[in-house]
């Protein structure tokens, strides 16, 4: 998976002294949040992206908060236990019970708001499961995904609609113009036309194979420039980042089935998690 750049911190040491010199820092304290968890509090774990905060109690419920100190949700479990652990992002919780030397993996799935409004779609515009695509149009991965995303709307033709959601990264120079020139296509209704030539291209993109793109799709051109250039439709792939941001997407391609984040990869992965969707509806 295709994962943004974070920024390296250098420094530069220009003396070295002596180990037997004693520290001149300062250690400053404060207490940024306290958590109220439900009686009876028996352990506790954080995922290691310090997003999320775990308190389990001896009654057998499990509090998950945010480290702001909201509360995002309590469970309450079906066999006692006194320790938890944490996956890194949070969602796998591992639950022992040290009388009886057991473990249970409690997998914790968050349903995040995915707007899918005036994005583009294939399939039923008012299909009971909605899968949405986090996607960059540099992404190697997200190129490769589009076949299984195809299979998918075959295998569910009035069930599943497939949702394109921008996350352009800044690691690839031409992700977002290659997004901000499918959305002027979408204007025309050519979304998909436009998503076919710049993933089979994505290796080699510019400006003018973009332009060459939208010539070849029969888009008019003037009114593709337009669109190209309207603060608005920036905006519009904009919110999609943000939307993405607030789910907590950290790469691409991310995907979500009713605001559910895949796991599992491969079409049985996909497959599995619209299935428990079918069975609800």
């Amino acid at each position: 998976m295709s994962m943004k750049k974070l920024p390296i911190l250098a420094l530069c040491l220009g003396l070295q002294l002596p180990l037997a010199l004693p520290s001149q820092a300062t250690v400053e304290s404060e207490i940024s949040n306290t958590f109220k968890s439900a009686e009876g509090l028996t352990d506790t774990a954080v995922s290691a992206d310090g997003q999320l905060f775990f308190t389990l109690s001896s009654q057998g419920q499990v509090d998950i908060y945010e480290t702001n100190g909201t509360l995002k949700d309590s469970i309450k479990l079906a066999s006692p236990a006194n320790k938890i652990a944490s996956s890194p992002s949070g969602e796998q919780l591992f639950l022992t019970n040290t009388s009886t030397g057991t473990t249970t993996i409690l997998s914790v799935n968050f349903i995040q708001k995915i707007d899918t409004t005036g994005a583009p779609f294939k399939g039923p515009e008012n299909a009971p499961v909605t899968v949405a695509i986090f996607s960059d149009f540099q992404c190697p991965y997200c190129a490769r995904i589009s076949p299984l995303l195809d299979q998918l709307l075959a295998l569910y033709p009035k069930d599943v609609k497939v949702v394109y959601k921008n996350f352009p990264l800044r690691s690839h120079q031409f992700s977002l113009p290659a997004s901000i020139a499918a959305r002027a296509a979408h204007r025309q209704g050519k979304f998909w036309e436009m998503y076919d030539k710049i993933f089979e291209n994505y290796s080699t993109l510019n400006d003018e194979k973009l332009t060459e793109f939208a010539k070849n799709i029969g888009l008019n051109m003037e009114q593709f420039t337009k669109d190209s250039n309207d603060p608005k439709l920036q905006q519009e792939i904009q919110a999609d980042l943000q939307n993405g941001i607030k789910a907590e997407v950290r790469g691409t391609p991310t995907i979500f089935v009713n605001g559910r984040r895949l796991t599992v990869g491969g079409l049985d992965g996909l497959k599995a998690l619209v299935e428990a969707q079918r069975k609800k509806i």
